[in-house]
């Protein structure tokens, strides 16, 4: 989901030069003053938890809708199967606000009784194991105002740039039962659902899965959109107003033959104007978007209905499934609602506590697409992401506790967004091969499609595929608070450059040593640049390399693959001094980086040996010192090995980090 900073006046403005996420923002506003009630809600859960022995299949949702009241009048149909020994009692939520006017259980009149918002129904006979029934509640009534985590679980409203009239749904995180009674946890999944709407005949009506018909009564029509897809309750949605459509066709590298439709529902009065051709060029480029996505997770996962857009005047976007709900089209919202399609949609946090599944893939979406499609903005797009999270110095990704139902904590701006967004990117670069990296993303998805994912899922199924365990990572980055700052000092000398790089962290008492790579751009005289990856292990780092040409300057992390401060880099002439008071010093280690054969050349004829180790600290190789002495890694893995070199008397004179990539 991601919402609006700016009025809707401001939308020629791109999405990278905004302080804070548009989604974030808009929903911790619109939650104030609301957090008692949510907790209320979430109070329920636990209460109910015990009664909802039931595996929900399907659901058909049958309103009366108008564009212009937020008055709901209908019944929604739930057919489930019992998952417990015996079910002597159904229940589910439906908010106080609304009169139920009668229930059936399997076909029959039944009794009821309701407590603040939960409802139950006791069963004439008590069910067993994967006995399926069917409950239709009809009732009618006035959703209440608030509790989503972007406004109000069902609203009405007129938009204020277009002038538009419309009713719309948006039930993240724990709020759908304001407006339909259902069962609101996220780990069962909805098979399949119906939504039929009647309402007006001027009015369209927006929903998930495929419209199947369109059938008038009388001065009404009434629209059926069905899905054969598994759905979470939070991403049930309608959208009603006066609409036209404007439809676009994605055609992705896995759907040769085919098509994908992009339906898209505009406010009818808007398709001509001048403020919506600026937005038509943006919707224009959501075919090229679907089909990169398509590329990097695979195929878009509901394929076989369609993906598209109804409009409402709210800030932002929330990614009903195959229907994202948005205010209005901008690129870098369009490209992060979609890509919920996949992080959030066919695979689901598997609690609150779980939302960087959903926020932080999709905001790494954002990256992604800037980098690949928008290469101009890829820079500031993710310097802006950077510099909101070192705008503190504290901050983790990880939510836990009661911060699991507070929204300002799930959906804060800087740590779920930005910060979450920008350590998979952090994550792709320890992975350090692409093609392991979005193979990894692609087998996620169809390992957990139409189903829910913790954090620890992910990361137990990256370290599964990649062979790389991510324990250091996580517990620095998702767990762990803070961002290193780089001291950079350097010199150079023909064939040689000496850089000394010092760490400090801005919350050390949760993260005092951020481990990881770390790249350093040489730029040379007479040569090209090269950038070489190091290891930074420890608080004070020196690393040296050996390279043809005279070294002429550095940047430290010149791809911003980490969240971090650079100070520097500068000259620091006593490096050189270090170096050359040390006849050791002398012995020049070249190629370094190697891909696996180097050579030291040792023309003083010092006498000693030269060990190599593993970072274990384990002897692979030892060999005496000769005027030029090989050495061959080539059956060893690419990584980081530590050279020694010794003295006669064993001492040892001088060391250095060996790259073999």
């Amino acid at each position: 989901m991601k919402k609006l900073l700016l009025s809707i006046a401001f939308i020629g403005v791109s999405f990278a030069n905004a302080q804070q996420h548009f989604c974030s923002k808009a929903k911790q506003a619109s939650m104030a003053g609301h957090l008692g009630h949510q907790a209320r809600t979430s109070a329920l859960v636990p209460q109910i938890s015990h009664e909802l022995k039931y595996d929900v299949k399907f659901v058909h949702l049958m309103l009366n809708l108008e564009r212009n009241t937020k008055f709901v009048n209908g019944g929604v149909k739930t057919v489930a199967t019992v998952t417990a020994t015996a079910m002597d009692t159904f229940a589910c939520l439906l908010h106080l606000n609304h009169t139920i006017d009668s229930i059936r259980f399997n076909g029959a009149l039944s009794a009821f009784t309701r407590k603040d918002s939960m409802v139950k129904v006791a069963p004439a006979v008590p069910l067993t194991t994967n006995q399926s029934f069917t409950v239709i509640v009809y009732y009618k009534g006035n959703p209440p105002v608030g509790g989503s985590a972007i406004g109000s679980g069902f609203s009405t409203g007129t938009s204020t740039s277009w002038g538009n009239q419309v009713t719309w749904s948006l039930s993240e995180a724990i709020v759908a039962y304001h407006w339909w009674p259902c069962k609101q946890i996220l780990t069962d999944k909805i098979d399949s659902s119906w939504v039929s709407v009647t309402t007006d005949s001027l009015n369209k009506v927006g929903s998930n899965g495929l419209l199947k018909n369109t059938t008038i009564i009388g001065n009404k029509k009434r629209y059926d959109w069905q899905s054969r897809i598994p759905i979470n309750y939070y991403l049930i949605s309608v959208a009603v107003a006066k609409y036209k459509e404007y439809n676009l066709y994605a055609h992705p590298l896995y759907l040769p033959n085919d098509s994908i439709l992009i339906q898209n529902y505009i406010y009818d009065n808007a398709l001509n104007n001048t403020l919506f051709n600026s937005q038509k060029t943006q919707l224009n480029k959501m075919p090229q978007v679907l089909e990169f996505e398509s590329k990097m997770y695979g195929m878009y996962p509901f394929y076989k209905e369609k993906y598209g857009h109804s409009m409402a005047p709210f800030g932002g976007g929330m990614e009903h499934q195959t229907m994202t709900s948005l205010g209005f089209f901008d690129y870098y919202i369009d490209a992060h609602e979609l890509g919920h399609q996949w992080w959030g949609d066919n695979v689901t946090c598997k609690s609150w506590g779980d939302i960087w599944i959903n926020e932080g893939f999709a905001s790494y979406t954002e990256h992604l697409v800037a980098q690949y499609l928008d290469p101009p903005n890829f820079a500031t797009n993710l310097n802006s992401a950077h510099n909101s999270v070192m705008s503190q110095p504290d901050g983790k990704v990880f939510v836990t506790g009661q911060d699991t139902m507070d929204s300002n904590v799930i959906f804060d701006s800087r740590l779920t967004y930005d910060k979450g967004g920008a350590i998979i990117r952090s994550l792709q670069f320890l992975t350090n091969n692409d093609s392991t990296w979005f193979n990894t993303l692609r087998g996620f998805q169809n390992t957990y499609k139409n189903s829910t994912a913790s954090v620890v899922d992910f990361k137990n199924y990256y370290q599964t595929f990649t062979g790389i365990n991510p324990t250091q990572f996580f517990n620095q980055w998702y767990y762990g608070e803070g961002y290193p700052t780089f001291n950079v000092k350097y010199y150079f000398a023909p064939n040689t450059a000496i850089i000394k790089s010092t760490q400090t962290t801005s919350f050390p008492s949760s993260v005092p040593l951020f481990i990881t790579p770390i790249e350093y751009k040489i730029t040379r005289s007479g040569f090209p640049d090269t950038t070489v990856r190091v290891m930074h292990s420890n608080a004070i780092e020196t690393y040296t390399f050996n390279m043809l040409g005279t070294p002429t300057g550095v940047i430290c992390d010149p791809n911003n693959w980490l969240i971090n401060k650079v100070i520097g880099p500068a000259v620091d002439n006593s490096l050189g001094l270090h170096e050359n008071g040390n006849l050791f010093s002398t012995i020049t280690v070249g190629p370094n980086p190697t891909k696996g054969f180097f050579t030291l050349a040792n023309d003083q004829n010092i006498e000693g040996k030269a060990e190599v180790f593993d970072m274990t600290g384990k002897k692979l190789l030892e060999k005496k010192l000769s005027q030029e002495t090989d050495f061959d890694l080539g059956n060893y893995a690419n990584g980081i090995y530590i050279l020694k070199i010794s003295d006669t008397n064993g001492r040892e004179r001088s060391s250095q980090k060996i790259i073999k990539q």
